[in-house]
């Protein structure tokens, strides 16, 4: 929180001027002339949010696929701007000075909220909240200058509106996701809970007129000083710390993931594999795992062309997946061979599971340039056995049960 002494209007006016990420009120009527910051402070900070918002900007402009970063880029221009129309107040008319000010700075929010859900994936921009900041804002800002001089009543509405807008934010952060991304989360949300509630205790202070306590030291004093440079930069670092935090999971999910069917790769498997073995061990489960290629297709290939088979291939991954458990990993392991890996299941429950995938296969009908292709599966199941030392072993025993399905004659599970 600020005081300042202006000379508006001809005479000298003492003016108070608050900060609190997004916020900003001014009145001549609540301090006298102790601790008195220059509005020059209030053009500092204006230009501090303004380099932080273009310095963002340089980092999302070099860095392809970062999202969300550039709707963040807009909230901090519009702070920069509406703290500049406020550090006008007496050059230029009050409504630009108060309303448009308070308008333009309470949007940070907004955009904070929507950058960070596009960056998550969650949900798209909600745009009713742009009203319902905006409208309310405007008309408290309007009534406490115009209708009813009073900036208490303007710093609580507004104060609580910020509230609103924060605890959407701590939603969407604090809601599931990948562990990778946990912590950057969790501190963002941590910050958001801390600029809430200094708004209550800035409400809490307009309510009790008596703003004078938050000066009542100069450490304090300073201490106000630096909060809205504080929270920009913070809140800067915390969303690019998400940001990037994000993107290197992308990355690492694309670099584990195959292209054409979207299941997982040979490297996610042999990782995946690795981890289920240790885990069985540890926990003394059962871990089972099925094979399966499809039948003649070579044949397809020839017969429908490659986009012909890659279709095929497609439609396969979509019925593994909807066949196997919550719990279960299934990976294209190569051409037209696939593998899943089934944690906790025994050697009579993944032959059950086998079945069921081959059955899917067997009954599915994949339409091509008007044409039906007609396919089907062989399948092998191998379970970890107690004397078993990798990963590799169980899969070789599982390509073994393969080659005997083949053997005898193709669209069925062998067990080993």
């Amino acid at each position: 929180m600020y005081s300042a002494c202006k000379r508006l209007h001809g005479y000298q006016t003492a003016h108070t001027v608050s900060l609190d990420s997004g916020k900003i009120s001014l009145d001549p009527k609540e301090y006298g002339k102790d601790h008195l910051i220059d509005l020059r402070t209030i053009h500092v900070t204006a230009a501090i949010y303004a380099c932080l918002g273009l310095y963002m900007l340089l980092i999302h402009r070099s860095t392809p696929g970062l999202r969300g970063v550039h709707r963040i880029i807009y909230g901090y221009a519009a702070f920069a701007v509406g703290a500049e129309l406020l550090a006008l107040r007496g050059r230029i008319p009050d409504f630009f000075s108060i309303t448009a000010a308070n308008c333009l700075l309470i949007l940070i929010n907004v955009f904070l909220y929507w950058g960070i859900a596009e960056l998550l994936h969650l949900l798209k921009p909600q745009r009713w909240l742009l009203p319902a900041t905006v409208v309310p804002t405007a008309a408290i800002s309007l009534y406490s200058s115009y209708v009813h001089p009073d900036v208490s009543i303007r710093i609580i509405v507004i104060s609580f509106i910020a509230v609103a807008q924060y605890g959407l934010i701590v939603h969407v952060l604090s809601g599931p996701g990948p562990q990778r991304i946990h912590k950057p989360r969790r501190g963002l949300s941590a910050l958001f809970i801390v600029y809430a509630g200094l708004n209550l205790y800035r409400a809490w202070e307009a309510y009790l007129h008596n703003p004078r306590s938050l000066l009542s030291s100069a450490a304090i004093s300073n201490f106000a000083f630096l909060t809205p440079i504080l929270i920009g930069v913070m809140t800067a670092l915390g969303v690019i710390w998400l940001a990037m935090a994000q993107l290197q999971l992308e990355l690492e999910t694309k670099s584990q993931t195959d292209s054409l069917t979207g299941l997982l790769n040979r490297r996610a498997l042999e990782e995946i594999g690795a981890q289920a073995v240790e885990v069985a061990r540890h926990h003394s489960s059962a871990l089972s795992l099925i094979i399966l290629d499809l039948d003649r297709f070579k044949s397809i290939n020839d017969e429908h062309g490659h986009d012909g088979g890659d279709t095929v291939l497609q439609h396969a991954a979509r019925c593994l997946r909807a066949n196997l458990r919550d719990t279960d990993f299934v990976a294209r392991l190569g051409g037209e061979e696939f593998v899943a890996v089934l944690p906790g299941a025994s050697h009579t429950e993944a032959a059950e599971i086998a079945e069921d995938l081959r059955h899917c296969l067997a009954t599915l009908s994949v339409e091509h340039l008007s044409q039906e292709i007609r396919i089907s599966a062989s399948f092998g199941v191998a379970t970890m056995l107690p004397d078993d030392s990798s990963w590799l072993e169980i899969l070789r025993r599982g390509d073994r049960a393969l080659y005997l399905a083949k053997e005898q004659g193709r669209d069925r599970v062998a067990v080993l």
